[in-house]
């Protein structure tokens, strides 16, 4: 085996990636739709304010796609993506 072949990052099959790409939209939707949703409650927010509560509803999104994200590259990198692939389209109801 080539050096360059053991440098390189593990390739990401396409099923993998657009149901990656696909769980990434779904939830920023659901973030952005919440959001929307208690605006009213919040009040005006100043800048600074509308930032944080960008920020905070971010890094909640990226702390609960942690774990599906780093276990579909997993099963990707040892090619046993077809099964999980699919658990995690139905569970999350992603396009195909």
């Amino acid at each position: 085996m080539s050096s360059a072949k053991l440098d390189s990052p593990p390739v990401v099959d396409s099923e993998v990636s657009g149901t990656l790409a696909s769980l990434r939209e779904r939830f920023e939707t659901v973030r952005r739709s919440e959001i929307h949703r208690v605006r009213g409650r919040l009040g005006n927010l100043r800048s600074d304010q509308e930032d944080v509560v960008e920020s905070l509803s971010r890094g909640i999104i990226e702390k609960v796609l942690q774990a599906p994200v780093a276990m579909l590259l997993n099963v990707a990198a040892a090619n046993e993506s077809s099964l999980i692939v699919e658990t995690v389209r139905r569970i999350f109801k992603l396009r195909t």
